[in-house]
């Protein structure tokens, strides 16, 4: 086989592999009932955590695609959307931010945002938003797949009785940035190995 030969079929090994890796970690942490990302429940609550905006402190792309998660995720028109995340850049919060990309850009209506502006860490995005989290009958959480999985493991030790409330949201879509998940998959890896050392 040429090297040209393998080196396609590597990649596309990995490509595949990393799609496999991100759609069974859309489905971690959620009850077995509770898995189809279509669905929607009742008193539904959506948590999208925030992340830093860009260095001007405008947008960031991948603050759009979260709160694209979370719109896709739900019907905007009856759902509360939670956007979390304190200022990092700029003068305007991540959950600002975000939640004004949701009104102005995706359609969102400004009576089902609420904001929570404290949190500086995915710990802190599940702890602040939890006085409204209790309120919900269903709740999903929006960001990029591993980063969602791991605010729902907070979610279940800080409020067990939550837990069973959880809801796959819809952060994996098939070929969805498809070359950008062996980089999350590798990250993701990369900080749980991290994780265990500092223990």
């Amino acid at each position: 086989m040429r090297l040209t030969s393998r080196v396609l079929v590597v990649a596309a090994a990995t490509l595949a592999w990393a799609e496999w890796v991100t759609w069974r970690g859309s489905r971690e942490a959620i009850p077995d009932d509770r898995l189809d990302p279509r669905a929607i429940g009742p008193d539904e609550i959506v948590l999208v955590l925030g992340c830093p905006a860009n260095k001007r402190g405008t947008v960031s792309v991948l603050q759009r695609w979260r709160t694209r998660i979370a719109v896709r995720s739900t019907d905007v028109h009856d759902a509360r959307l939670v956007f979390t995340g304190g200022a990092t850049r700029g003068g305007l919060s991540e959950a600002r931010l975000m939640a004004d990309y949701a009104v102005q850009v995706l359609g969102v209506p400004e009576r089902c945002i609420v904001l929570e502006e404290r949190a500086m860490t995915t710990w802190d995005n599940v702890a602040f938003a939890l006085p409204v989290l209790k309120t919900a009958g269903t709740i999903k959480v929006a960001s990029n797949t591993f980063h969602a999985r791991r605010a729902r493991k907070y979610l279940a030790l800080q409020a067990p009785s939550l837990a069973p409330r959880l809801h796959r949201a819809r952060d994996y879509v098939p070929g969805e940035h498809t070359w950008a998940k062996p980089l999350l998959v590798a990250f993701e890896a990369y900080r749980a190995g991290k994780a265990r050392r500092s223990r």
